[in-house]
């Protein structure tokens, strides 16, 4: 019986259970090692994407910064500039004070700037744009003084000029630095990711070690990283697709102008509502180009689209730099009388800036031709239309001496009108 009972309960059977149970507490350490493994480097994942979208945020912070920075340096730029074109001391005074004001913007933005984490060559790059101020500003706050003291004489005009030289250099330095900010970002962002790719292949790893519960939470933890990849791409590409800002001017680029038309225009047919379209261009800028030089002529489309953008108002409205030195106004629920003030006020306010031009046809200083349309659209009518309007009464304001505003009216037979009927199917009358 003893002999038996040794056969049926042989000892081998107890060292499988012992092997087969520490095989199993091994493998569910591993796995347990495993999940801890995956939760760690999980975390570790995390805190590195948020360590991205921090750095992202720095970036903006800083990059507005600057930009509000830049925008003081214009604004006071425009307020001597302007100041130029009053006669009357209190009114100089008073742009005086904004002037100063806008001193106090530019210090904020500064100072926002410092309380931000900086890099070395960030830094380096800010102590630059700082030195340059510094050194600008006593000839900048005396040429201000001066217009304000006597007025517009060639004395005050030439420190005007020679105070907005500076305020240029400024800008470049400004931008500079924004550019190195930029390319510190960019570098950071390049070894955030080497450190996420490294993490990724860590978590590929331990998930490979692991057995099925590993596998699944490795399969899964790659399923949402890659969900989070395509997540950050196709924001990438759509925040690149909404980048509708013209660069040198600040104003709506081509791309914006285009969408809004086009939407404007189906608002304007579903309410049968009036839209109007103005289309300016600078009188002989390519003589203002080769006279002057490329800076100046983005100096001086940059002082054009200011001046023009104080007369736009209304929220609804769009002012866009077209191309080149044209630039284009959409003006929702608007009559062809009021589209014409609005055209004159633009002209009016480049005209006033006396920006220097002695290579011009016109005038001694930068002037704009100025072509309206308007139109309520009707169900068979197209966008082009109103474009083709609008451009053959800019033809029509440069062919009689530029300078001036050409508008379609209805039921007249000037010569502009019979130019533009020619030019859009129709027979759409205009009149100058």
């Amino acid at each position: 019986m003893e002999h038996m009972r040794r056969r049926t309960l042989p000892g081998g059977s107890v060292h499988i259970f012992r092997h087969t149970t520490a095989a199993l507490s091994l493998g569910f350490a591993a796995i347990l090692a495993c999940m801890l493994g995956s939760i760690y480097i999980g975390f570790q994942h995390l805190e590195q994407t948020r360590g991205a979208w921090q750095r992202d945020a720095l970036f903006r912070e800083k990059v507005r910064a600057a930009f509000l920075m830049r925008e003081a340096v214009r604004e006071r730029s425009f307020h001597l500039t302007f100041a130029t074109t009053m006669d009357d001391f209190f009114d100089r005074d008073a742009q005086r004070e904004t002037y100063n004001a806008k001193a106090v913007s530019f210090l904020l933005a500064r100072d926002r700037l410092i309380d931000l984490h900086v890099t070395p060559r960030e830094q380096k790059a800010m102590d630059r744009v700082i030195k340059r101020i510094s050194q600008l500003r006593p000839s900048i706050d005396n040429a201000m003084a001066l217009v304000v003291e006597s007025g517009n004489n060639n004395q005050a005009l030439h420190q005007m000029r020679v105070a907005l030289d500076g305020q240029v250099g400024v800008i470049d330095e400004i931008n500079k630095f924004i550019k190195v900010v930029e390319a510190e970002t960019k570098l950071e962002a390049e070894a955030a990711t080497r450190e996420i790719a490294q993490t990724q292949r860590n978590m590929l790893i331990l998930s490979g070690c692991a057995v099925a519960l590993a596998a699944i939470i490795g399969v899964m933890v790659i399923i949402r990283e890659a969900r989070n990849i395509r997540r950050l791409r196709a924001h990438r590409d759509e925040l690149a697709a909404l980048s509708t800002t013209d660069a040198l001017t600040d104003l709506a680029n081509r791309r914006r102008f285009d969408e809004f038309l086009a939407m404007e225009w189906a608002w304007a047919m579903r309410l049968k509502a009036p839209i109007s379209l103005i289309l300016i261009d600078i009188d002989h800028f390519k003589n203002f180009n080769d006279e002057y030089g490329h800076a100046a002529g983005d100096a001086c489309l940059s002082a054009v689209a200011n001046a023009m953008s104080v007369v736009v108002v209304r929220s609804t409205d769009l002012l866009a730099r077209y191309g080149g030195e044209e630039f284009a106004c959409i003006l929702p629920a608007t009559g062809a009388e009021q589209a014409r003030i609005i055209a004159e006020k633009f002209r009016a306010a480049v005209s006033c800036l006396k920006c220097k031009h002695e290579k011009s046809s016109v005038a001694d200083h930068v002037t704009v031709s100025i072509g309206v349309a308007t139109l309520t659209p009707q169900p068979d009518d197209d966008v082009a239309e109103l474009f083709e309007i609008a451009d053959a009464m800019l033809y029509q304001a440069k062919e009689h001496g530029r300078n001036q505003v050409i508008a379609d009216v209805p039921d007249d037979q000037s010569e502009a009108s019979a130019y533009a009927r020619s030019m859009v199917p129709g027979g759409l009358e205009v009149i100058s």
